[in-house]
């Protein structure tokens, strides 16, 4: 016998919402996005839109300087207006690999844990973060690979400030992270997070957003580099754990996963103090000490004359603005941020330990008082049969009514 037509209606209106409502835009941002892309990747195509369409994909601004002595450098890259365009594609870009990594790799191990819906939302959050920090930490490690940055010491964190550009791959580090922060705004709503942890993400998110951005127009590229580096090897750690805790709260028993979740939460205490002793003095060497040898009155902005090559027109002059922020006022506010933020997540750390040593201190008396309450059961039930008086078993109630009560409120 065929279902009832309304029972029809019901099942499809819930698979197909309607294009332009709220739950299509929800189900299917991920498509949407990717093909924005894809319509713009088109337009690289077109000999009319191709370069317009070439801003949103790769780095401008190129600050390249051809000489004789070096036909062929690695590209420079300064920032501008046009890094705007980049920001809106790689944002589609963050917003689409979101939804594909939840869709595919989230959702799947969520309907084998079974979890609460508090541990849900922090189980997609620390999922979606710690991808994203082991690529940047990769990125990052990369970098300092190919850009020597340790074979000279620490000198070169602020030697030849300011510099006149950034290479590709240090430019589009930068593009990402500021587009990766930003992506995450729209996904408050895309992924229909709770409102009570709304407002902690939009805090960490607005920090991450302003601080990196400040290090990316005041050219403290390098210094920043390293500290995110370190940051971000820091919250590896610390979600590994909790993913592991996750997991280990689905089994029953002393299981490996519970043993691995204890032992990568001692890992991250070990690593968040050396992590934040190590932030503090690369920052306090470098603004206090390293800056201060090539430190001016006030900011200045430079023209500095640039050749690089044209496709068309063989080689062009150009000129490009480079700013110089290390003065006095600017060093000491960026030392003075960068300790703020790093007593503040400091802070945050001993609260974190403050609020599970409590919980743990909780769930001690509950198992303290259960054998006293079996011990008293056991002394009445003797009682019974030693042939004890009816004022005896109103005592045995009395004994049950506190116990009950107990129980109560350690529940």
């Amino acid at each position: 016998m065929p279902p009832p037509p309304t029972a029809l209606k019901k099942k499809t209106g819930t698979k197909n919402p309607p294009i332009f409502s709220q739950e299509y835009l929800i189900q299917n941002h991920g498509d949407i996005a990717c093909g924005i892309l894809m319509i713009v990747a088109l337009g690289t195509v077109v000999h009319a839109t191709s370069p317009y369409c070439m801003a949103f994909f790769g780095p401008r601004h190129n600050v390249t300087t051809l000489d004789s002595l070096n036909s062929s450098p690695a590209p420079l890259f300064n920032y501008g207006y046009k890094d705007l365009a980049m920001l809106f594609s790689y944002t589609l870009i963050c917003i689409t690999a979101h939804a594909i990594w939840q869709e595919y790799v989230l959702d799947k191990l969520y309907k084998k844990l079974h979890l609460s819906k508090s541990k849900n939302a922090k189980f997609f959050e620390s999922g979606q973060l710690i991808l994203f920090y082991v690529i940047s930490v990769l990125w990052g490690v990369m970098l300092f690979n190919e850009e020597a940055y340790f074979k000279s010491g620490l000198e070169y964190l602020w030697r030849d400030y300011p510099y006149t550009g950034m290479t590709t791959w240090t430019k589009l580090y930068f593009i990402v992270q500021l587009s990766y922060w930003l992506h995450n705004f729209p996904e408050l709503y895309l992924q229909k997070v709770r409102k009570e942890d709304i407002p902690a993400r939009i805090v960490y998110t607005s920090l991450y957003l302003i601080t990196i951005l400040y290090a990316y127009l005041t050219r403290f590229w390098r210094i920043s580099l390293v500290l995110l580096t370190i940051h971000y090897t820091i919250e590896i750690c610390y979600h590994a754990s909790r993913l592991a805790h996750f997991y280990a709260t689905t089994k029953t028993g002393p299981t490996p996963a519970r043993s691995i979740s204890t032992y990568l939460f001692k890992i991250w205490n070990v690593i968040f103090v050396i992590g934040r002793l190590a932030s503090v003095v690369l920052a306090w060497l470098t603004f206090w000490f390293g800056l201060k040898t090539t430190s001016i009155n006030k900011i200045t902005f430079t023209t500095a004359p640039v050749t690089n090559s044209n496709d068309n027109n063989g080689t062009i002059n150009e000129s490009v603005i480079i700013s110089n922020f290390n003065t006095p006022t600017v060093r000491l506010f960026t030392l003075v941020a960068t300790g703020v933020l790093q007593f503040w997540l400091v802070w945050n750390f001993i609260q974190f330990h403050m609020r599970r040593r409590r919980e743990q201190r909780s769930a001690r008396p509950t198992t303290m008082t259960s054998p006293k309450v079996s011990n008293k059961l056991k002394q009445k039930q003797q009682g019974l049969t030693n042939g004890k008086s009816d004022n005896e078993e109103t005592v045995d109630q009395s004994v049950f009514a506190t116990s009950g009560h107990s129980n109560k409120k350690s529940n």
